[in-house]
């Protein structure tokens, strides 16, 4: 169902953010630079004084500047009950880690629901938003019942239930939430969902359509939208694992013609390395645990996860090839993607690890790491100060992804003339 009405900017709204980590703390920043009055609460005491004293650091392009922006007036405080007090809106961006099942565990979120709901007021009308991604039926379920519990009010006319989650990557986080393309609403009833679109469209620097719908058809399309994401590029990667055993094949020729036709589109359609990151994995796994649960077997999620662990099992495959014994490797980029330094399941890493226990010596680098401090252990690789570091002291570059900095390190290789192989061929 689409609902469409002109929005308000210089209407503020009153919101708070609970949860101010990698996307909760830039959405608070951008409700709040667009003349929301925002109010923002995290459990850690260290997050909350960094963000109140304009000293975080962080990688996420845009972030610190807008932080330190004299017009932003988030207020961090200290407890939860100060967050509720006044707030119309609630956003909840909390973790919801996966479980060896592949579900979502709801640990957190139902914590945040019970403070959040035990301190609305009696006479307060509040919708809350539950931003971080959960399984189907979460919201409907154990996330509604706690809620009503705990505010000892019936989800309805004076207490709304939103399920609004963001279709964001890390490192463009700011730009994916004021140019998204859609946003995605499900709702309690139409008065939460249209208060949560007004806060949204106050971030937007576009016209974006809104998708309003029941909380549980939003859960399904949040996890259904990165499955679909991850089988084109598994489909792609598939198929230079097959290009690899014929001859006279160049991928990105195939690839780009296949895109051309519209019911596929050349986004995403690109074999290179395998998808990772904290969203693509485990919402493909989550959505194979809910085929399962609904007894239904062999799933597209579950072969485009057995696609995916192989194609990384095929790239150090490739790269061993050309190493000899003995000598050191060098990896250049250990965080999954460009402007963020998360590592959760990066084909860097994943590579460290693998030739490490094959016994090569692993030398690497990462700038965002390096930007943002990070002073980090590990046995399976020694972290260097520069990629010209790395460049110097390896007998053999690994370009594990695309760099911020491309084009100094091409430099940087051609200048050395070490032998590198570049999973993304962009040089």
């Amino acid at each position: 169902m689409v609902l469409s009405f002109v929005i308000d900017k210089e209407a503020y709204i009153n919101l708070a953010v609970i949860g101010l980590g990698k996307l909760g703390l830039p959405l608070a920043v951008l409700l709040a630079s667009n003349g929301n009055r925002v109010k923002g609460f995290d459990n850690s005491q260290v997050v909350r004084d960094l963000v109140r004293s304009k000293t975080l650091k962080s990688s996420e392009p845009g972030l610190i500047k807008l932080i330190n922006s004299p017009s932003i007036s988030l207020n961090v405080v200290e407890n939860i009950k100060k967050a509720v007090e006044g707030s119309e809106v609630i956003f909840i961006i909390v973790p919801t880690p996966s479980l060896p099942s592949g579900h979502f565990s709801n640990e957190y979120v139902i914590d945040a629901v019970n403070n959040v709901g035990k301190h609305i007021g009696s006479s307060q009308r509040v919708v809350i938003d539950i931003v971080s991604t959960v399984m189907p039926g979460s919201c409907e379920g154990p996330i509604k019942s706690a809620l009503e519990r705990s505010s000892r009010k019936l989800v309805g006319h004076e207490v709304g239930l939103c399920y609004n989650p963001e279709f964001i990557a890390l490192g463009s986080v700011l730009h994916d939430m004021e140019m998204p393309d859609m946003h995605l609403i499900g709702q309690s009833s139409p008065w939460a969902g249209e208060i949560v679109e007004k806060a949204l469209q106050s971030i937007v620097k576009k016209i974006v359509p809104s998708r309003r719908m029941s909380l549980t058809e939003a859960e399904l399309v949040k996890i259904a939208v990165n499955n679909f994401v991850t089988m084109k590029i598994s489909f792609a990667n598939s198929l230079l694992q097959a290009s690899s055993r014929l001859t006279k094949i160049d991928i990105d020729v195939v690839t780009e013609a296949l895109g051309l036709d519209t019911r596929i589109g050349n986004k995403y359609l690109k074999a290179a390395a395998p998808y990772g990151g904290p969203c693509f994995p485990r919402d493909t796994r989550a959505l194979a645990a809910l085929y399962q649960d609904l007894e239904i077997s062999d799933s597209l999620s579950e072969a485009t996860e057995t696609v995916n662990k192989s194609h990384v099992d095929f790239i150090v495959n490739s790269i061993c090839k050309q190493l000899k014994k003995g000598e050191k490797v060098g990896i250049l980029g250990l965080s999954y993607k460009a402007g963020t330094s998360v590592k959760d399941e990066s084909l860097g890493v994943l590579i460290a690890r693998t030739l490490s226990g094959l016994g090569f010596e692993i030398l690497a680098w990462d700038q965002e790491i390096s930007a943002e401090g990070i002073n980090e252990i590990d046995k399976h690789y020694k972290l260097c100060e520069s990629s010209s570091k790395v460049i110097r002291d390896a007998d053999f570059v690994v370009i594990s992804r695309v760099l911020a900095d491309n084009s100094i390190v091409k430099k940087q290789l051609l200048n050395s003339h070490r032998p590198f192989h570049d999973i993304w061929r962009q040089f």
